[in-house]
């Protein structure tokens, strides 16, 4: 049965969010409801077609369909420059759509293409790993990677629609589905004490073909998503606390070369050491690090990783460049809840980068 988790108002419409085992199914309805009209054209990564291309198109029959490359280090402008040849050659027009189907990279990517195409058509996305169903496919952010650092071209943009069909995630590997349930933990660090706890509770027997137990999860990471994105769309307030473990995350991966750290991991490690410099903040209680520590540990997600930390640090000056004199940090007060800061001393950061950098 399908779990319509609830509307998302943003970008001047009411997206809808469907999560659940099944929910595929739903997506016609939820279309025509929205007012679309048009064609469909499906992207997708090589790997989610080969595996659920039926399902796709026991659904959408005969759309027009692009395979592309799911690879981090394949998000690049020539890429979506491919999906604008493609959808020009198909004679795509303002009424129509792009439908984003595989991981976190195809949904950043095609969405970009469809804010920039003809100056935007319809987008709806349909997420078939547990890390885009949970974060990449909600809150309208869209881009691809620069070799400078990790989605720095891009625009917000909303979908139609999204559809998080958790019985699509039954084929992840094992490595795949931890980095997905990365992003659970953050939301559950940052937002949802209950939510945390279920995690504790159920981490070492849940796997990626248990369809029916992941639906409530992914359903609630995705209304706390969708409720702070409500409040704050383009990431000046509140929507910033989502990027927790985010900061020295997107570094390790700019530093390890795309694709080769999964975003998930990445994100682990990034919490690891904004938990030890919540703690060193006199924020965060020992007992709440040891906590998430024990709980990345179950879901088999990597505590460090094997870096330079001047690197690391160096990458973080390029993030403060941009943001302005000072880096802000999402951190934790208490499991449950965080607070953005920009006053933690240099000394706190290197001593959190060179902990969780491994030799």
């Amino acid at each position: 049965m399908t779990l319509a988790t609830r509307s998302l108002r943003a970008g001047g419409r009411e997206v809808p969010l469907l999560a659940g085992p099944g929910a595929l199914t739903d997506l016609p309805r939820a279309l025509s409801a929205s007012g679309f009209e048009g064609r469909l054209f499906v992207v997708g990564d090589q790997y989610a077609l080969d595996l659920h291309r039926s399902a796709l198109q026991s659904v959408l029959g005969a759309a027009p369909v692009l395979s592309i490359s799911g690879r981090e280090e394949d998000k690049t402008l020539e890429s979506v420059a491919r999906v604008w040849d493609w959808l020009v050659e198909g004679g795509a027009q303002r009424r129509d759509g792009l439908l984003a189907f595989g991981g976190g990279v195809v949904c950043d990517l095609v969405g970009f293409a469809a804010a920039s195409y003809l100056r935007g058509v319809g987008l709806v996305n349909v997420p078939t790993t547990l890390l885009a169903q949970v974060d990449a496919s909600v809150g309208g952010k869209t881009g691809v990677n620069h070799a400078r650092g990790k989605n720095l071209i891009g625009a917000f943009y909303q979908p139609l629609c999204v559809v998080a069909d958790t019985s699509l995630l039954a084929t992840l590997s094992p490595r795949a589905f931890a980095a997905g349930m990365a992003e659970v933990a953050k939301i559950g660090m940052i937002l949802d004490a209950r939510l945390f706890e279920h995690l504790e509770q159920v981490a070492d027997r849940l796997g990626p073909a248990d369809a029916d137990a992941l639906a409530p999860l992914v359903a609630r990471s995705i209304e706390l998503k969708a409720d702070v994105v409500e409040r704050d769309e383009r990431e000046s307030g509140d929507r910033m606390l989502l990027n927790y473990g985010h900061t020295v995350g997107h570094a390790l991966e700019a530093g390890a070369g795309y694709g080769t750290l999964l975003h998930g991991e990445a994100v682990s490690v990034g919490m690891q050491a904004a938990a030890k410099i919540s703690q060193r903040m006199d924020m965060l209680g020992w007992e709440a690090v040891e906590r998430q520590a024990a709980l990345l540990a179950a879901l088999h997600l990597p505590l460090g990783w094997r870096a330079n930390p001047d690197e690391i640090l160096a990458r973080l000056s390029l993030d403060k460049k941009r943001a302005g004199s000072r880096q802000r940090w999402v951190l934790a007060e208490r499991i449950g809840a965080g607070r953005i800061r920009d006053d933690v001393p240099a000394d706190v950061v290197r001593e959190a980068v060179s902990s969780i950098t491994l030799r």
